[in-house]
């Protein structure tokens, strides 16, 4: 495992042919910069703007992966809540933050915490699909 990720869970299940990726974020510009660098390396990516959004964009369709992009400690609270949201609905549903290394310790409950580096993060996404379906 790279160390620029820290991870509790794999996803699991069925092979990732084209994963399916839900991005929300509390900042449109940085969130956009993240989705174009997904999408660049062929990641099938929806934005949903805020975390808000997130459960109206699960219930039309399934995403083999919800990110919650978190741009400071002003976020945490919501993109918890989200993450609590998603994991009651579905607990099996895997939910990754992207976050600075100061917020990894900052009570966020998900399945991996991925630095906010849009060029590493396509990588370690790569990594844990293939690692979790071996």
């Amino acid at each position: 495992m790279p160390a620029m990720m820290t991870q509790s869970k794999k996803v699991s299940g069925k092979p990732f042919a084209e994963p399916t990726i839900l991005l929300a974020s509390d900042s449109e510009r940085h969130g956009i910069a993240i989705h174009r660098a997904l999408e660049e390396r062929g990641f099938a990516v929806e934005f949903a703007g805020d975390y808000e959004q997130v459960d109206s964009l699960l219930k039309e369709r399934g995403y083999d992966v919800v990110l919650l992009e978190v741009t400071g400690e002003h976020a945490v609270e919501s993109a918890v809540a989200a993450a609590l949201r998603v994991k009651r609905r579905d607990a099996g549903q895997f939910v990754g933050y992207l976050a600075d290394a100061s917020l990894e310790t900052s009570g966020l409950a998900g399945d991996a915490v991925f630095p906010r580096n849009a060029t590493g993060l396509p990588d370690a996404l790569r990594q844990i699909m293939v690692d979790g379906n071996e």
